[in-house]
């Protein structure tokens, strides 16, 4: 006899069908539950382990699921959702602080490198102009969310100052202790895909699709005071934007 999950004999797209007996499986299991292999969970299911492997994938970036490299995957936890408004220039610390969460950094590094012709063109800069660079990981309520990647002149902030004044965020050190207070920024906001480095960074499988937002910001003279890449795991954020009529 057939097991009843099994969804070969269904006429639908065979991706609908495999996400779809997935979800009527998860059901069974309780937030941080282990989930069967995937050789065991994909003959449960009736389809092929590259068929299970893309639905793993899209479950995982709804957060539905988490996957652990070389221990397994495991229903998500409930997780809060942070929203926010792109038309506002805000750290995550403080969206954090706002939903009363508590946002937190691992693999803090703070150091200091010349900038190849890349960073500089981001900010306007000469080749070999002195930089800090500054890359952590953040979590919320102990969950990784996101991986942050700042650029700024040493000119305005050195490492040795950074370290000696940093609590998470560039934007916010900017805001408090710079000498050039930030502006205005322009945001590009891109789907990518997780390499093996950001993968690790954020405990996720390699391909992941991740929300990057590409930062440049000003200072009221236009001057460049910061280019940032960060990468957000989607199901833990909504972001959005307010669109007015023109006058």
């Amino acid at each position: 006899m057939e097991h009843p999950l099994k969804v070969r004999l269904d006429t639908r797209p065979l991706y609908v069908r495999t996400e779809e007996a997935l979800s009527k499986l998860l059901v069974a299991y309780n937030p941080g539950d282990q989930l069967p292999p995937e050789p065991e969970l994909a003959r449960q299911l009736g389809v092929s382990r590259s068929t299970l492997r893309e639905a793993l994938r899209s479950f995982e970036e709804r957060g539905q699921i988490t996957r652990r490299q070389g221990v397994g995957t495991f229903v998500a936890l409930s997780h809060p959702i942070i929203e926010h408004g792109l038309e506002v220039l805000e750290s995550l610390d403080t969206l954090a602080r706002r939903m009363g969460l508590r946002c937190e950094m691992r693999d803090l590094s703070i150091e200091e490198q010349i900038a190849d012709s890349e960073l500089a063109a981001k900010l306007d800069l000469l080749p070999g102009t002195p930089l800090t660079i500054v890359t952590r990981t953040r979590t919320a309520e102990g969950t990784v969310v996101a991986y942050m990647y700042d650029v700024v002149p040493v000119s305005v902030a050195s490492a040795e100052t950074l370290r000696a004044n940093f609590h998470g965020s560039v934007l916010d050190y900017l805001l408090e202790m710079g000498d050039l207070p930030p502006a205005y920024a322009r945001t590009n906001i891109l789907p990518v895909q997780a390499t093996e480095e950001l993968a690790q960074h954020l405990q996720v499988s390699p391909g992941t699709v991740l929300l990057l937002l590409e930062e440049t910001i000003y200072a009221t003279d236009n001057q460049i005071i910061n280019y940032s890449r960060n990468y957000f795991i989607p199901g833990h954020f909504r972001f959005y934007i307010v669109r007015r009529v023109s006058s």
